[in-house]
């Protein structure tokens, strides 16, 4: 009975030795910085004060826990400074790969903030040590001193987020308890609302003018800025809120707390092989909002950044699209460290960006595209077929447009570099199957179509010249078939008189001698063009005005290229050949169609011969029957 109590009560001083060396182990003290002396004093809470040198040779502590006082008498910030060497390593082995640590200063120091997210490494960290068989006592007393540092200044703390998180609930003083170094977020906060992870890397409380506070994000992402791909930064915040909110009703998020947080992964995950796949340049179908610059409008020294609705075929290419816009702000953020996407894994793939810059061919913008709304281009084959036109004059065009190269094997010149495009000419009245045939041959030969007009090139000679280098210029980078539509300004003949118009000319044959890819040109004059153009136009073809036959094609082809889910329409041939009678062009054939088609869905009715005739006898104005 006796040994039992010796033993207890040996126990108890064993325990109360070990307590009270717990807590001499952390030293509390205020740095404040002596105008006199110039210099810095170490003073202890209602104690006296401490020299730079008492201060350092404080081995048997394990961590000093500094208030930075500032020459108002306030408290700055905190900082705890590791006196354990073991616990240091522990700490930059919790913490490898996070920016920004001190804890290889001498001595090392870490943010209280870091040492909370530490918890549940040091905690576990401990418990590893209890459990062998022979234990490291100067370890275990460090990391016992440490947690009971975290559970003196965090308990408040602690207890709060604890009752919190029964509700996934936080508040707006707590934030930063949500975002340890290096976690992955989850965002919509931008311009195309797509999810978007992030790499956590520092947060802190900010100010508006106004006065209203926000906590601002320190975030990494793998994007590509039109030079390199690799890790770019960018800021993010979260308003100020009164009172507690849903965590995953903030606008970035832990993506560990998202109510869907697998599949959301796993989306991210399938999202980032398909950026990487579409890194090369590549021509892609698109439809939904995408993001341009309004250069008409300036914020602080940049240009605006609005919205804009892209349908149709877009080319995805950094690269051009940071040779064509250097100073672009949609480039942001700027790859700060370079990476190979051969080496990536999951973690990468999920930070890839949700945007590739590139180049709407439909809106002949420049622009950001979501890679959600990216799709890969459907062809038309079955196109050429429906091309109402002589088919030798259409085999033509498709032989020489398909046989054609960028390197310009075909077509070459005594001098290097020029005579390698192919040019074509058609010319015709409006409405005859001039761009529709460029339309045609670019679907069979499967390249993207460029279309311009020569207003869009603009009128001064300077202008023309600049926004005709860069057109040909992608238009060769990029495979394209380029159709310069109503050139007549550009090809007419030049003269005495008119000096504008001439050195338009001028500029356009010096382009022209040089370009290295393909261009379709139309005018509705073809009596008009420079005697210079002939040697450069290597196919001219001329369009009639439809005849009945041809009206007769084109009224069938153009109904039945109705919408889907409407019933295609039943017309007799004696039916479509009262049509064709009518002197209309294809556009106006084509037009008529597809309005009768879109009052026909409105009416939830099958398209009928009195629907066209109602479209005729209304939008086309003196409809003439015979040829």
């Amino acid at each position: 009975m006796a040994s039992t109590v010796d033993s207890k009560m040996k126990d108890e001083q064993e325990k109360s030795k070990t307590e009270g060396s717990k807590s001499q182990r952390i030293l509390r003290v205020d740095q404040i910085y002596s105008r006199k002396d110039r210099q810095i004093h170490y003073v202890k809470t209602a104690k006296s004060s401490l020299t730079q040198a008492k201060y350092e040779r404080m081995n048997k502590t394990t961590l000093v826990v500094r208030r930075i006082i500032s020459k108002q008498g306030m408290v700055a910030s905190t900082e705890v400074d590791i006196k354990s060497t073991a616990l240091r390593d522990i700490l930059l082995e919790m913490f490898k790969g996070v920016e920004g640590l001190q804890l290889n200063k001498t001595p090392p120091v870490a943010d209280p903030e870091l040492l909370f997210h530490a918890l549940p490494g040091l905690t576990k960290r401990l418990q590893l040590e209890e459990a062998k068989d022979v234990r490291n006592k100067s370890l275990i007393n460090d990391l016992n001193s440490v947690l009971e540092y975290i559970k003196e200044d965090f308990g408040r703390i602690m207890a709060s987020l604890e009752s919190l998180s029964e509700h996934d609930e936080i508040t707006f003083d707590l934030l930063w308890a949500l975002f340890p170094p290096n976690i992955t977020v989850y965002t919509k906060d931008n311009m195309l609302k797509e999810a978007q992870a992030y790499r956590f890397l520092s947060g802190s409380y900010q100010k508006q003018q106004d006065g209203s506070q926000f906590y601002q994000m320190r975030l990494r992402m793998i994007t590509h800025d039109g030079q390199e791909l690799g890790w770019g930064e960018q800021n993010l915040q979260i308003n100020g809120f009164e009172g507690a909110k849903k965590v995953y009703h903030l606008s970035t998020f832990p993506l560990s707390v998202h109510p869907e947080k697998d599949a959301a992964r796993a989306d991210l995950i399938r999202r980032g092989r398909r950026y990487v796949d579409l890194l090369k340049t590549s021509c892609k179908e698109y439809s939904g909002t995408a993001i341009t610059e309004d250069r008409k409008i300036v914020i602080r020294g940049s240009y605006k950044a609005v919205r804009f609705f892209a349908h149709g075929r877009v080319m995805l290419d950094p690269v051009t699209f940071r040779q064509q816009n250097a100073y672009s702000d949609l480039m942001i953020p700027w790859v700060s460290m370079p990476v190979n996407p051969e080496t990536f894994k999951d973690d990468e793939l999920l930070l890839c960006s949700h945007s590739l810059l590139g180049f709407s061919f439909a809106q002949k913008k420049w622009g950001v595209f979501a890679i959600s709304k990216v799709a890969d281009v459907q062809w038309n084959a079955a196109a050429f077929e429906k091309l109402v036109m002589d088919p030798r004059k259409r085999n033509l065009v498709h032989t020489l447009v398909k046989s054609h190269r960028n390197d310009g094997v075909q077509f070459d010149d005594i001098v290097q570099g020029k005579g390698k495009g192919l040019v074509g000419l058609l010319s015709g009245s409006p409405g005859v199957g001039k761009t529709l045939t460029a339309e045609v041959v670019s679907e069979v030969t499967k390249r993207p179509l460029y279309m311009v007009s020569a207003g869009e090139l603009g009128t001064e000679v300077s202008e023309v010249d600049e926004r005709l280098e860069m057109v040909l210029e992608i238009t060769r980078r990029w495979g394209c078939l380029l159709l310069i539509d109503e050139a007549d300004v550009f090809l007419q003949k030049r003269d005495g008189l008119d000096l504008q118009r001439n050195s338009l000319v001028s500029i356009f044959l010096r382009r022209l001698e040089y370009f290295q890819g393909i261009l379709i040109m139309t005018t509705n004059r073809k009596n008009i063009i420079d005697a210079a153009f002939e040697s450069r136009i290597h196919f001219k073809l001329h369009y009639d005005d439809l005849d009945e036959v041809s009206r007769t094609a084109v009224w069938k082809n153009s109904l039945r290229s109705g919408p889907s889910g409407l019933p295609k329409p039943n017309f007799s041939d004696e039916e479509i050949k009262s049509l064709a009678k009518l002197r209309l062009n294809g556009r106006q054939i084509k037009n008529a169609c597809a309005c009768a088609f879109s009052i026909a869905i409105e009416d939830k009715k099958p398209l009928t011969m009195e629907g066209i005739r109602l479209i005729l006898d209304i939008v086309v104005e003196e409809v003439k029957e015979g040829d």
